[in-house]
C-alpha cells in the first residue's frame, strides 16, 4: 500500500524544492566548520537538524540554520569551542555543563551518556545546564532505540510564552519528547511535543507561506487573540501554555512546562527558563533499558496488543485510520530519503546567500 493511503497527508506543498539528504548534510557541516565550529560538533548539529526536516519538523530544522546557529557562530554571539564536561555523576546521572555552545553537542553527549548508564544501572538520566538551543527534542529521544531502550529528551525553549492570567511572555517553550520501541517493521511510538500551545516555529512557518495563524495560539500585550503572524513578532505578542485557557486545561500545559524546567534546569542548578537569557537552554535525556524491567518480546507484544485495541476501536464516520506518534513521521521519513526533503524556495534562497557571505560552494543544485 502507498504511503499517501497509509497516513493521508501531503508531503510537499506546492512550489517547495526538494533537496538531497546527502548534500544538505554536507553543506550544512560545511557551513557551519566555515563559522568557526569545530567538524565533530558540526556533524552533531547537522545531523540533528537533517532528522528533524526528514521526520516533517520543519520549523526546527534548516529553516532555522542560517540565523540561529551560522550567524550567531560567525558573529561569536556563542562559543564554538565550547569546553562540555560532566560537572556531576553517580552511576545512573549526570550533570553536564554545555559552556554556552551549540546546544545540539552537550545534549548529544548528554544521550550517548545516559544509555551507557542505563546499560550498567537499568536507567540513565543526564541534565545539561548553560547550553543553548538544540533543535526539536525527538532525534535525541530516537537515540535510545539503536541501543533497544525507550528514549526520553526535554529542553527549555524561548521565553515566548505566557503563563496562565498573563499578559506578556515569561517563560519558555519547553518541549519534550518520548520515544519507545515497536517489533519491526512498526515503526517506533515517537511523541515530540510542545508544553505550548504551539511551536515558535510554527508562526514563522505560517509568516513565511503568508497564511493567517489559529486563534487561540498567542495573544497581544492585552490579551487580544492574534492571528496574523506579522503581529505576533510586531507587538512581541505571547504564545498560549497549552490548553490555552482554564476551561481547556491551561494548567497542565503549565505544569508540563514547570516539569520541564525542573528536570532539565533546576535540577543541573541551571535555573528555570524564566530566568533565563533568551538564547540559553537547558535540557534532560533519559534512557530506560526494557530488560530491566520485562523481556523485550513481551514488551513488544504489549505494545501491539495496546496499539491494536485502540486502532480497531469504532470510529467517528470521516475520521479516517487512528494513527499513532512516530508514523507519520516515519512515512515522511522513507518518502524524504527518497526523493529529497522539500523546501520553501525562500529557505533555500537564504542557504545560497548564506554560502556567498562565508565563500563556500552552495552545491544544493
Amino acid at each position: 500500500m502507498a504511503e499517501a493511503e497509509v497516513f493521508p497527508f501531503h508531503y510537499a506543498n506546492e512550489g517547495d524544492v526538494r533537496v538531497d539528504v546527502g548534500k544538505l548534510h554536507d553543506l550544512g557541516v560545511r557551513a557551519l566548520v566555515a563559522a568557526g565550529v569545530p567538524d565533530e560538533h558540526a556533524r552533531m548539529t547537522a545531523d540533528v537538524l537533517l532528522m528533524s526536516d526528514l521526520r516533517g519538523i520543519e520549523s526546527h530544522g534548516f529553516a532555522r540554520f542560517v540565523d540561529f546557529y551560522v550567524d550567531r557562530a560567525h558573529d561569536n554571539l556563542l562559543n564554538v569551542h565550547p569546553n562540555v564536561q560532566i560537572v556531576a555523576e553517580a552511576p545512573a546521572t549526570a550533570t553536564i555543563d554545555g559552556d554556552g555552545g551549540l546546544g545540539f553537542v552537550p545534549a548529544t553527549i548528554g544521550m550517548k551518556l545516559a544509555i551507557e548508564k542505563a546499560r550498567d544501572a537499568g536507567v540513565g538520566m543526564v541534565s545539561v545546564r548553560n547550553s543553548t538551543h538544540y533543535g526539536p527534542c525527538s532525534p535525541y529521544a530516537l537515540m535510545a532505540l539503536d541501543a533497544g531502550m525507550i528514549g526520553i529528551a526535554m529542553t527549555t525553549g524561548g521565553n515566548n510564552v505566557a503563563p496562565p492570567g498573563a499578559a506578556q511572555r515569561v517563560h519558555g517553550l519547553n518541549a519534550m519528547s518520548f520515544v519507545a520501541p515497536c517489533r519491526d517493521p512498526q515503526p517506533a511510538f515517537c511523541l515530540d511535543m510542545a508544553t505550548s500551545v504551539v511551536a515558535a516555529g510554527k508562526i514563522e512557518i505560517a509568516r513565511r507561506r503568508g497564511k493567517p495563524i489559529p486563534e487561540g495560539w498567542a495573544i497581544d500585550l492585552d490579551g487580544s487573540p492574534i492571528t496574523d503572524p506579522e503581529r505576533f513578532y510586531e507587538v512581541l505578542g505571547a504564545i498560549l501554555p497549552l490548553g490555552g485557557d482554564v476551561l481547556h486545561g491551561v494548567w497542565k500545559g503549565f505544569g508540563l512546562t514547570l516539569m520541564v524546567d525542573v528536570l532539565a534546569g533546576v535540577l543541573a542548578g541551571g535555573k528555570g527558563s524564566s530566568e533565563l537569557p533568551r538564547r540559553a537552554a537547558n535540557h534532560f535525556c533519559a534512557a530506560i533499558r526494557i530488560d530491566a524491567f520485562t523481556d523485550h518480546e513481551t514488551f513488544y507484544d504489549q505494545m501491539e496488543s495496546m496499539m491494536l485495541s485502540l486502532r480497531t476501536a469504532p470510529r467517528l464516520p470521516g475520521a479516517g485510520p487512528l494513527t499513532f506518534p512516530g508514523e507519520p513521521e516515519a512515512a515522511k521519513e522513507a518518502n524524504y530519503r527518497r526523493l529529497g526533503i522539500p523546501y520553501h524556495p525562500s529557505v533555500l534562497a537564504g542557504l545560497r546567500d548564506m554560502c556567498g557571505r562565508l565563500g563556500i560552494e552552495y552545491g544544493l543544485e
